[in-house]
């Protein structure tokens, strides 16, 4: 039996929207340990419901044409309003018109909004008492909207920035090659090109780059800038002899296969250090100035991090936290601080330069995507979280979880769970700010680009969070308020045209897919995961159509080294297998495997040998018709090729076929499986011993396209996936 304070815990924890049990990966049930909940309540400081404010909500968030129903916090009525009473309405829409009336009441007393069919944010007076009125169309963008067709059926790519090389880029690839990239492709027939998260990093620390791990979500990775965006290669050149920069260095950091971080951003750095000191001498444009006064505080408060940040870590490894720093700088609005930002207004303004160069590289890029004829354009990736040590948090103190980690329960692929060292917003923030911090993030996301990834998008349904000193079984899922998410999501999307993607790998709650796929997010269908309940792999007809159809993703193993092995041997290297039997389960699995999926690759068509005119859009009944043609005109099932590198070659052409032939609304390739590399950008849970997000794919963009198994492979997506003008 439990005792009264027990009681008391369990009640707490429910309003603070902690969930007390829980199933693991076995369905086993388990239940969350009073101390743990002690812990996590001790973060979230969150009332019992009995010291509740007695004012509205700081936003209502609904569906456009539905009438709503006032929210009231668990209470009888509104605050403020007696039951019965009569009540006006004041609603001023975006556009200045303005609408009155009395509030109708439902059977219960709950006082109901009328029905908006204009989606936004407006302002609704009820009583004496505002509000903000968001209002969100029903779904989100679709493909379809981009592409002119009813089934569409478009492709495009996927790229690690940082891996691209263009000629003079130091080391590192930057959004210039992003925009040749996009350009190329496009040329060639895509329509989208999804990009790792462009984050913004800590300028004083480049030896942490993973984008995943950004210091904030709402600016740009300064270190992936391009300035022949913004200066000519003559003013570069000669910004790179003032900083002395030898070209021989830059040659060199440039012919690695793998990128140099630190080096390479020093230089880089030091470059746009010098065009900095030398264009506020001689500014040539009010651009940048315009730019500052659109970034308002935002801006300020991250540049003035950024300062403080490399001025902090020159003092010792406790100045990369800003949570170690002196007090009087622990927070952006002190007089501490106000001091500091009058000493060192050149150094912030070197910070907000950076963006500006950083903003106009990604814009150019999309501007070459367009030209490119993408549909689309640039995809763009939103981190689950942010280091807790970062400008984001620092800058919003009170919207973040500060004194949490999220990460995973233990399971089966991790006995002791995951513990990413990342943090995020707060739910009871999100309600009380009128999820500011959200459509912040939300709006500098969609702000380059014709769509974005939502990393981990069961994040905005539930976390797993974990006491800062605690390990992961500690933790206990958190909710969030995913409906009005959800809307908030398809109504900033839809103000930005642009299409998205949720990243929805793993378990997922069958209540969140069904919830997701209404309000227009596509979900993610990867080649590894479609399969049957009896292990079979799932032919191209079977793939969900509400997803995005992807041969693998940055953290999964490439094609071409999945069917070598490329990636049991990193394991083993890695110590995740440690011994002669285990090594001998793992492969003898991989061989069944393989075996299991080009027994699936057999029954798809080839359409090497079909002639299909592909000037008329391609139907699910003429596509069938065509399998059904080329599968008569087979001559028997071909053997299994080996798990050579050649064999690979032909398992890569077959996979990216199966890819391209599903009816999902959109196919990605990344640009691994396209070159049929073996290594994968990241091995999730390593910190070392592999290079994560540091290889450089092998040649320049132009080049690597004109590759003679490159060009197949597009030619094999145009062919099941053509562009109709």
């Amino acid at each position: 039996m439990r005792s009264v304070s027990d009681q008391m815990l369990i009640k707490q924890a429910a309003f603070a929207g902690l969930k007390v049990r829980w199933r693991d990966a076995r369905g086993k049930a388990r239940r969350v340990s009073p101390e743990s909940l002690r812990r996590l309540l001790a973060v979230l400081d969150s009332p019992d419901g009995a010291s509740l404010p007695e004012v509205m909500p700081a936003m209502i968030v609904t569906d456009e044409g539905k009438v709503t129903r006032l929210p009231t916090e668990g209470r009888e009525g509104l605050p403020g309003i007696a039951a019965e009473t009569t009540v006006r309405f004041v609603l001023t829409l975006e556009n200045g018109l303005k609408t009155e009336g009395k509030l109708k009441r439902a059977r219960d007393g709950t006082l109901l909004i009328p029905a908006v069919k204009t989606p936004g944010y407006h302002q609704i007076a009820i009583g004496d008492q505002a509000t903000v009125l968001a209002v969100a169309p029903a779904r989100c963008p679709a493909v379809s909207g981009f592409t002119g067709r009813e089934t569409p059926r478009c492709w495009g790519l996927a790229a690690q920035i940082y891996g691209l090389r263009h000629q003079g880029d130091g080391g590192i690839g930057h959004f210039g090659a992003v925009g040749e990239l996009a350009r190329v492709s496009g040329r060639a027939g895509a329509d989208a090109l999804m990009l790792s998260p462009v984050h913004a990093m800590f300028a004083a620390r480049p030896q942490q780059y993973s984008p995943y791990s950004p210091s904030s979500r709402l600016f740009l990775n300064v270190l992936l800038a391009d300035p022949h965006s913004v200066f000519d290669t003559m003013t570069i050149r000669a910004a790179m002899r003032r900083a002395r920069i030898s070209q021989n260095i830059t040659e060199c950091l440039e012919t690695q296969d793998l990128v140099d971080w630190p080096t390479a951003a020093k230089f880089r750095l030091k470059l746009l250090r010098t065009l900095y000191d030398s264009y506020i001498s001689h500014p040539e444009s009010g651009d940048f100035t315009a730019f500052v006064q659109s970034g308002g505080n935002s801006l300020q408060n991250h540049a003035v991090f950024e300062a403080l940040h490399a001025k902090e870590v020159q003092r010792g490894p406790g100045g990369g936290d800003w949570r170690l720093w002196p007090e009087p700088i622990r927070s952006p609005h002190t007089p501490e601080v106000e001091r500091f930002v009058c000493d060192m207004a050149v150094e912030i303004g070197f910070h907000k330069f950076l963006q500006w160069i950083a903003a106009r590289s990604l814009q150019s890029a999309n501007i070459e995507s367009r030209k490119g004829g993408m549909k689309i354009g640039l995809i763009g990736d939103l981190a689950v979280g942010v280091d807790p040590a970062g400008s984001e948090c620092w800058s919003g103190q009170t919207d973040h979880l500060i004194g949490l980690s999220i990460g995973a329960p233990p399971d089966a692929l991790s006995q002791a769970g995951q513990n990413w060292g990342l943090t995020t917003y707060s739910p009871r923030a999100l309600r009380t700010t009128g999820y500011r911090a959200f459509i912040e993030i939300l709006r500098a996301g969609f702000s380059h680009g014709g769509g974005m990834r939502i990393d981990h998008v069961m994040g905005i349904e539930r976390l797993w969070v974990i006491p800062d000193g605690g390990g992961a079984e500690d933790g206990a899922y958190l909710t969030y308020p995913r409906d009005d998410m959800l809307r908030l999501m398809a109504l900033e999307a839809t103000r930005a045209n642009a299409v998205v993607i949720g990243e929805d790998l793993g378990t997922v709650e069958p209540a969140f897919r069904k919830a997701a796929i209404q309000h227009g997010l596509m979900g993610m269908n990867v080649l590894p995961f479609q399969r049957d309940t009896t292990g079979a792999f799932l032919a191209s007809d079977k793939w969900s159509e509400t997803s995005v159809a992807m041969t693998t993703t940055h953290d999964l193993p490439t094609i071409a080294g999945w069917w070598q092995g490329t990636d049991i041997a990193w394991r083993e290297k890695l110590g995740q297998i440690r011994s002669d039997n285990d090594k001998e389960k793992v492969q003898a699995e991989r061989e069944r495997d393989r075996t299991a999926l080009w027994t699936s690759l057999q029954t798809e068509p080839d359409n090497t040998t079909t002639v299909m005119d592909y000037r008329h859009p391609v139907t699910a009944r003429s596509r069938k018709e065509a399998a059904d043609k080329t599968v008569t005109a087979s001559v028997g099932i071909q053997a299994e090729p080996s798990s050579s590198e050649c064999g690979a070659k032909t398992v890569v052409d077959r996979v990216i076929r199966l890819v391209a032939h599903t009816d999902c609304p959109m196919a990605i390739v990344p640009l691994e499986d396209l070159l049929g590399l073996a290594e994968q950008p990241n091995i999730p849970g390593t910190i070392s011993g592999h290079p994560n997000w540091r290889r450089r794919y092998p040649a320049a963009t132009k080049a690597l396209l004109a590759r003679v198994s490159v060009t197949r492979r597009l030619a094999t997506l145009r062919a099941e996936r053509p562009r109709h003008e």
